[in-house]
């Protein structure tokens, strides 16, 4: 009976070392970031996506995001990487729900709504081969005008002396309904998928070329079917002093049944030292039409538009605000803007006063590529804009954003509140105090 006891508690030490030996080798990385904002606007939640409004009251409210990473690290080569948020569309909003994304806000809270950014394994298969299985964060070579976002699949990178490609395929949708003869539910039949191919190659420290393919695919309803291929070029290069970016990109196949995708884009920014601190410029050109092939093809998910929100211009309602999280409101929301297209003229300088004192200033000009209503001009307005952020300790940053547009004569009598008597829209403003936290 003894030995028994003892060849038991053997075995039930020998099953615990087994199990705690790989946990005790993981090496547990946390990482995460803390983000809350009051905004005052009259541009806000409680306007349509790109349309403001005459006599618009002013909102104010709270908002907040956090965000929450763990990597579980078992060697340099083999990693599982977590990313998790957790959002109050504003404070006071809701309490004591079923739950859902953004709520939770008000008096007593106890509302469910994490949502799952990524879950992906990184792996390095053999030297200079990476492997991101699971759903990632993914942003096209062309500043993310055509997708910038979460998605599942698989994407195989490798690393050369002077160069580096990819190679993915993406799963962004699937529909079950029964659109088969036979009327049985296949999963994997209709379906929204891409398949990448990029690469970059540095021709010197000064110059560094790329170019990237992107099948886009979708069949999920059959008279919509579309078919597009994204094809472009990028670049990197140093002229003295200035740091220049760019791109120019070209879609061709089919945008549906009934038309052919014909969209194009180009891009250059600059950037450079100047009066002690940094000058930035970016001009955007994305294609508009009377037929939505015109326009560029951009990804759509069951909440909208995927592409990125040209960030690098550094505006707050002309195009998305960085900030603007779960009041992600914009007039030109991506680079389709509603098969007009857009043409885009941004500058900036950010000026550090001390260490820990920063601000910058942005101005912005916006039209429409290609007025598909008749309006009274394509000119959409012009933003000014301007933020100062106080570090206040090393991971704490404190700060204020406020901007102003003045529309343009695109939006005279286009609000119709009253389709009677069709007024013009007020300028438009929008002031941000923020705190910020990241570990």
């Amino acid at each position: 009976m003894k030995s028994s006891k003892v060849l038991g508690a053997l075995v039930t030490l020998g099953l615990a070392a087994a199990v705690a030996t790989p946990a005790m080798a993981l090496e547990n990385q946390f990482s995460g970031s803390f983000t809350s904002y009051y905004d005052l606007s009259n541009y806000s939640a409680s306007y349509t996506m790109a349309q403001p409004l005459k006599d618009a009251s002013t909102e104010n409210y709270f908002v907040q995001r956090v965000r929450l990473g763990y990597t579980a690290k078992a060697s340099d080569d083999v990693k599982l990487v977590t990313k998790f948020e957790f959002d109050y569309g504003w404070y006071g909003n809701s309490s004591y729900g079923a739950g859902g994304r953004n709520q939770g806000g008000a008096l007593g809270a106890d509302s469910v709504q994490m949502e799952t950014k990524n879950l992906y394994l990184d792996l390095n298969v053999v030297k200079g081969l990476n492997a991101k299985i699971g759903m990632q964060g993914n942003s096209d070579a062309f500043k993310g005008v055509i997708f910038d976002a979460d998605m599942a699949g698989v994407l195989l990178s490798h690393e050369y002396d002077k160069a580096s490609v990819s190679a993915g395929f993406f799963r962004f949708g699937d529909n079950t309904d029964s659109r088969t003869w036979s009327n049985i539910n296949t999963i994997g039949k209709h379906t929204q998928d891409m398949f990448s191919l990029d690469g970059k190659y540095s021709i010197s420290k000064e110059l560094k070329l790329g170019a990237a393919y992107y099948y886009l695919t979708d069949d999920r309803i059959p008279a919509l079917e579309a078919k597009v291929h994204t094809l472009g070029l990028n670049a990197e290069a140093t002229v003295g002093p200035v740091a220049l970016t760019g791109f120019a990109l070209g879609q061709f196949g089919d945008y549906n049944k009934n038309d052919d995708a014909e969209g194009y884009a180009f891009n250059l920014g600059a950037k450079m030292p100047l009066g002690g601190g940094t000058g930035r410029a970016e001009f955007l050109y994305a294609s508009g039409g009377d037929k939505a092939g015109k326009a560029l093809y951009i990804p759509q998910s069951a909440i909208g538009s995927e592409g990125g929100g040209f960030y690098d211009n550094e505006m707050i309602m002309l195009s998305r605000d960085k900030n603007a999280f779960t009041i992600d409101n914009a007039i030109v929301y991506d680079a389709n803007n509603n098969n007009q297209g857009v043409i885009f003229a941004s500058a900036g300088y950010d000026y550090p006063f001390t260490p820990k004192l920063s601000g910058s200033a942005n101005l912005g000009l916006g039209w429409v590529a290609k007025d598909v209503a008749n309006h009274d001009s394509k000119y959409l307005g012009t933003e000014v804009n301007c933020e100062v952020n106080y570090k206040l300790m090393p991971s704490v940053t404190l700060g204020a954003r406020a901007g102003y547009m003045v529309l343009g004569d695109y939006f005279k009598n286009t609000d119709l509140t009253n389709p009677l008597n069709p007024q013009t829209p007020d300028d438009i403003y929008d002031v941000k105090l923020i705190a910020k936290f990241s570990f």
